[in-house]
């Protein structure tokens, strides 16, 4: 099991309100759909790292055109899931 340290976050009304619902909707506690969305944006962060230092390495007349750099994203992005992989959701209480 992993360690985990309780902590105080403050949200907005809206994003706690919002946070809740996806959270019940993909069948999770709260703790982890935030959880969930920490690890994703850290993960992001280290894909633009990765992505930047890549780029670092060409001369800027090496660089895609803007055409190029849209082509590129779309053939990258094709067929990748929206979001994390998540977990089968849970059967409601009645």
């Amino acid at each position: 099991m992993a360690i985990t340290e309780k902590i105080s976050v403050a949200l907005g009304r809206d994003e706690l309100r919002l946070a809740k619902r996806a959270a019940e909707q993909d069948g999770v506690s709260l703790s982890a759909f935030v959880t969930g969305a920490v690890r994703s944006r850290i993960e992001e962060r280290r894909r633009l790292e990765a992505a930047r230092a890549v780029l670092a390495q060409f001369a800027p007349e090496e660089l895609p055109s803007a055409g190029e750099q849209r082509e590129l994203l779309a053939l990258w992005s094709g067929g990748r899931p929206a979001g994390p992989a998540r977990s089968r959701k849970r059967a409601r209480k009645r």
